[in-house]
């Protein structure tokens, strides 16, 4: 019988639903940040030409609205446009404090754009004292015009509670009108609303059919999204030929997660065949995009020599892309090569430090590699205590192979007092979980009668479906089948 050993265990990963929390106008930036920063009055300026067919007439605040009629003229408007051309040269080249007065004079004229761009500003603190509130009242003033931007911030201040009570159905009120409008947006944000389920009830079918409509103009984001829809079969029929489709249509378009996951797709047959050169090849197009998860995916594609020729240090290259970020999976990664001197020099302290940094992050690969450090004294000093307590994380989120490890400590005695007792449970819930060598150490119990009351029979049973499971026996456990299963064994 075969002790699960220190193993990298370096999953690939899928990315999941990225939401769309941005202030209308934006890029929208990867769950990492990877896309430009773009001028609040760009922002602005680019709904203007998209959303609103027609420009307000600049009002001054002093006159009626007969006396804006009667002195709204062509000289006027074209100086607001130059006003807020002025202010988006100046904000192009960062220097928002100058743009802020231009932007005052062209909003107090009824400019709905430089509205929503000083709320932009006032909102994120760009050339002015952060403030929620002045944020607000400059997007209520564009959207008292009808201005798109700023009904969307709306929505969203409501939404998160920026400034104001959160108000969930004031928020869904600004933003589903917008959607019935057809604005994409405001789609693939109540989309994301409905399928997060936190501040309403959970829907997936309402987050798809908001997807789709999104989706169906071209939007990545939203495109992306449905794809996960139908990768995971929630709130639309699973189907994998669909999510590739949805993910080839954001990854044309260069939306980093969805190159990440054509590549996993590829990776693994997911409505297409296996193909890891092409797999590696999307990952590498998600990572020079500074896409964390497929850093590390192609991280492990150097590591095992998958889809690219075996290479350590470019394994370790690409993990520290993704560490670079705080990803876990990527730091775990790290703690195994440093303790196992892959494409770096050996080096205990790091192992240790780049496995703790993941555990912070409660993940499991780290857990459970540093608790089998302690409990062998792998680039540590022994300490069976320490070994258990990470064990226990790990074993705290199911990881079968912890759980297994901890119920073979206390049957060995192995740093701890022996317990059958402890060594039955932790075995058994390792065996629910489908772990081979803990479904075969119960049919040792039964078969010596540890812990349990000696029953062959059940020995027998339990052997069986250990094999039926894949559980590859050793020399020594050869001697045990053959005494309890006999002629079946050996046939």
């Amino acid at each position: 019988m075969k002790k699960v050993l220190f193993k990298v265990l370096l999953p690939l990963l899928l990315c999941l639903t990225i939401t769309a929390c941005s202030t209308k106008a934006e890029n929208n930036a990867t769950e990492k940040g990877d896309a430009e920063t773009v001028s609040p009055v760009e922002q602005a300026k680019d709904n203007t030409l998209e959303k609103n067919d027609t420009e307000a007439s600049p009002v001054e605040p002093t006159q009626t609205p007969t006396e804006a009629e009667d002195n709204t003229n062509e000289e006027n408007v074209v100086d607001v446009k130059a006003l807020v051309e002025q202010a988006q040269a100046l904000c192009d080249a960062e220097d928002y404090e100058a743009a802020i007065p231009l932007l005052k004079q062209a909003a107090e004229q009824g400019s709905p754009e430089a509205q929503n761009a000083l709320g932009n500003c006032y909102g994120e603190g760009l050339g002015v004292e952060q403030s929620d509130e002045e944020a607000i009242k400059y997007y209520l003033l564009a959207a008292e015009q009808g201005y798109v931007g700023s009904r969307y911030n709306l929505g969203l201040t409501y939404l998160y509670g920026f400034g104001v009570e959160q108000d969930v159905e004031k928020a869904i009120g600004y933003l589903k009108p917008l959607a019935d409008e057809g604005d994409a947006e405001a789609q693939c944000l109540l989309g994301d609303i409905f399928s997060d389920g936190e501040v309403v009830e959970q829907d997936y079918k309402k987050a798809s059919e908001y997807y789709q409509l999104a989706a169906d103009q071209g939007m990545a984001e939203a495109q992306f999204n449905l794809a996960n829809r139908y990768s995971f079969g929630q709130g639309v029929e699973q189907n994998d030929e669909k999510a590739l489709e949805y993910y080839s249509l954001a990854a044309d378009q260069g939306y980093a997660p969805a190159l990440s996951n054509l590549g996993y797709c590829y990776d693994n047959g997911l409505g297409v065949e296996i193909d890891y050169k092409k797999a590696a090849e999307y990952y590498q197009l998600a990572a020079d995009l500074g896409h964390a998860v497929a850093q590390y995916n192609l991280g492990n594609d150097y590591f095992w020599g998958q889809g690219v020729e075996q290479n350590a240090e470019k394994a370790v290259e690409n993990y520290n892309l993704a560490a670079d970020q705080g990803y876990a999976p990527a730091l775990a990664g790290l703690g195994y090569c440093y303790g196992n001197g892959i494409g770096v020099e050996t080096d205990s302290d790091k192992m240790v430090e780049y496995y703790q940094l993941a555990i912070d992050q409660d993940n499991v690969i780290a857990e459970y590699n540093l608790g089998w450090c302690y409990e062998i004294g792998f680039g540590v000093e022994q300490d069976a205590e320490k070994a258990l307590k990470y064990y226990q994380m790990a074993a705290d989120q199911g990881y079968a192979d912890a759980i297994f490890n901890i119920g073979l400590m206390y049957y060995e005695g192995n740093g701890v007092e022996k317990d059958y007792d402890k060594a039955i449970e932790y075995c058994s819930r390792a065996a629910e979980l489908g772990h081979t060598t803990a479904i075969f150490l119960l049919g040792v119990c039964y078969q010596d009668g540890t812990g349990v009351e000696q029953d062959l029979e059940k020995a027998a049973e339990i052997y069986r479906q250990a094999l039926e499971a894949g559980y590859e026996p050793d020399e020594g456990d050869q001697i045990r089948l053959e005494e309890v299963l006999g002629e079946e064994y050996i046939q």
